[in-house]
């Protein structure tokens, strides 16, 4: 009426996008990795708890690592546990935060905190890592840490600088 037309309201782009699509299978992929990594580590302790037996092969061997890595300095097994039960729990924040990430990204502007949160979150750990192991001296395992916190700031670019239409 009066010769003006309606604007439709602009929408949300649907989850079907390709690129939507890609974005959320990327954060969902590291959100089950990190599941896996997670639970591989929850099985050390059980392990050593007995809680699983000695046979179990579904565990990640890194309280071990984490030992000799350590005990250039004669850092004690208290400690290492401590350390390890650390890494535990930022892993598991950082599992939590990419599910939630993965599940509730829509496009760039939907839930872009909780997307930068996950981010943040393992980018700091696998930083972390490395650091350590320049004080450990730790040169064989820092080529994984650093690949690691590569993959995640370029999946994090990706998220960010993919077009979405």
């Amino acid at each position: 009426m009066g010769g003006s037309a309606e604007q439709p309201l602009k929408q949300r782009p649907p989850l079907g996008l390709p690129s939507i699509y890609f974005k959320r299978v990327l954060l969902l992929f590291w959100a089950a990795w990190l599941s896996v990594v997670l639970l591989s580590d929850l099985a050390d302790p059980a392990k050593g708890l007995r809680w699983l037996g000695e046979s179990w092969a579904f565990a990640s061997g890194n309280l071990k690592i984490i030992g000799e890595t350590t005990a250039r300095y004669g850092i004690p097994d208290v400690a290492n546990g401590v350390l390890f039960t650390g890494v535990i729990l930022w892993e598991g924040v950082a599992t939590l935060l990419f599910w939630w990430a993965g599940l509730t990204f829509r496009d760039r502007g939907s839930e872009r905190k909780v997307v930068y949160r996950a981010f943040t979150a393992t980018l700091l750990l696998w930083g972390a890592f490395l650091v350590a192991d320049e004080v450990f001296i730790a040169y064989s395992l820092e080529s994984t840490h650093l690949r690691l916190f590569i993959a995640h700031l370029v999946t994090l670019l990706a998220v960010e600088l993919l077009p979405e239409e």
